[in-house]
């Protein structure tokens, strides 16, 4: 799908990044200025109509930021069913304005369809300084890889639509979701960042090759290092998994050189779908440690968890600190 899609925009030369490399997404130059454009949504993570909305906010900026953009305003797009009570709806709509208002966008409007399953989310136009785009190309041999949330969402919700854990259990999990990646953006232009993605639907090893390929770098990663929820290895133990992670894992797997000995539930924690998830960028190594104290000062779990080594693309898990190639 993506050279058939990508071969439409070749010669325009306003598009400053189109579907090519599968980036978060798209840039487009107009009138001296660069928007950056996006859309997503999501089902339900939570019980809290008025928290899922400020997720499913949070989830759908993110892009922007992994851009190293701002966004600037929003249209809702809503799958509601019939069957659910007004008051409800109304109050995911209220709790994404609310965290809209957090992130500096406006609110323009939006789209209502009648839907089987409760989806919602936003369409997304930001701005960025063209000279500053957080890509998911620019990765060079020697970047250090920082992570900026923790991975294992997929399975803790699952866990608690299947109530295999309750909301105590989960909330770890909703704070970070709702965090937007306004600070984690800002502080990886100021520290030099070369490139970035958020870690959402394909997982922390999907989102991690998709650096790799576009950057023609491979990456490796020390499994220890990844910052994770407690709660995800028993949960998977017990047999709680995603609909997406076979599906991740076999897009991945290609790619993946596995030298940790991992068991498969620890596998399984490369390709858990994530919702909301954290940045991962690859920066200078001079300037990663700033960066990584930077992002631990203002309240992220992040962490330094590898380092872009010379291609070709692939992702090299180990289980200590990777040297360099």
């Amino acid at each position: 799908m993506i050279a058939p899609l990508a071969s439409r925009f070749a010669g325009d030369a306003r598009v400053l990044v189109g579907p090519e490399t599968g980036d978060d997404a798209g840039v487009f130059r107009v009138d001296g200025t660069t928007l950056v454009a996006t859309a997503d949504f999501i089902t339900p993570v939570c019980d809290d109509p008025e928290r899922f909305g400020r997720i499913a906010a949070a989830n759908s900026v993110s892009d922007v930021y992994a851009m190293g953009g701002r966004p600037l305003f929003a249209l809702n797009l809503c799958c509601f069913p019939e069957s659910v009570p007004h008051e409800v709806l109304s109050a995911i709509l209220d709790g994404a304005a609310a965290k809209l208002h957090e992130a500096g966008a406006a609110l323009l409007g939006g789209h209502t369809v009648k839907d089987a399953e409760l989806k919602y989310g936003l369409a997304v136009v930001g701005q960025a300084d063209p000279a500053r785009l957080l890509t998911n190309a620019g990765a060079r041999p020697g970047d250090r890889l920082i992570l900026t949330k923790p991975v294992g969402t997929g399975v803790l919700i699952n866990a608690f639509r299947q109530d295999e854990l309750d909301a105590a259990g989960l909330e770890p999990a909703l704070v970070q979701m709702e965090r937007l990646n306004a600070t984690a953006s800002r502080l990886a232009l100021e520290h030099g960042a070369h490139a970035a993605t958020d870690v959402t639907g394909f997982g922390l090893a999907g989102h991690a090759l998709a650096v790799g390929r576009a950057s023609g770098v491979g990456l490796g990663i020390a499994f220890d290092r990844i910052p994770r929820y407690e709660a995800f290895a028993a949960l998977a133990a017990g047999g709680v998994t995603t609909g997406c992670t076979t599906g991740n894992r076999k897009n991945a797997e290609a790619l993946l050189d596995e030298r940790a000995g991992l068991d498969a539930i620890e596998r399984d924690l490369l390709f858990d779908p994530q919702t909301s998830g954290g940045l991962l960028l690859a920066v200078p190594p001079d300037r990663a440690g700033a960066l990584l104290q930077a992002l631990l000062d203002s309240g992220h779990r992040a962490a330094d968890i590898g380092e872009a080594v010379a291609g070709p693309a692939r992702l090299i898990v180990t289980a200590e600190r990777p040297r360099r190639a």
